[in-house]
């Protein structure tokens, strides 16, 4: 009833949709020593649920999201974006997160270039 070439067309196809998915799906580069300082500071944390990852506030218990595995990590990223541009600046080779009320929290020394490129890539700091 079905070819052999069919079955491997189909096959094929399936391979690349799926690849093709998790291509997309990748998070972003995260620096190893900032990410973990900002994110302290942020108001979002990740949570695992049943249905998949979750985006929660903190300072916010009726906000949550539940983007699908292909847009997660750029929903979460634009979000983290949207934060950066009112608590945290770039002054030359330190970054300083802020409050709410535009007081510094923080001074982050950022010791190497890759450190200043990753926060002006992916928090949008300092365009």
């Amino acid at each position: 009833m079905f070819s052999k070439k069919l079955g491997l067309a189909l096959v094929t196809v399936m391979f690349f949709l799926a690849t093709a998915a998790f291509i997309m799906g990748k998070p972003p580069h995260k620096d190893a020593r900032i990410y973990p300082i900002v994110s302290k500071y942020a108001p979002f944390v990740v949570e695992n649920g049943l249905g998949g990852l979750k985006i929660k506030r903190k300072d916010d218990p009726n906000f949550k999201e539940e983007p699908d595995a292909v847009n997660f990590y750029k929903r979460l990223q634009f979000l983290e974006q949207e934060w950066a541009k009112n608590h945290l600046q770039l002054k030359g080779m330190e970054l300083l997160i802020m409050d709410n009320n535009q007081s510094i929290i923080k001074r982050v020394p950022l010791n190497t270039q890759s450190e200043k490129r990753f926060v002006i890539e992916y928090y949008g700091v300092g365009k």
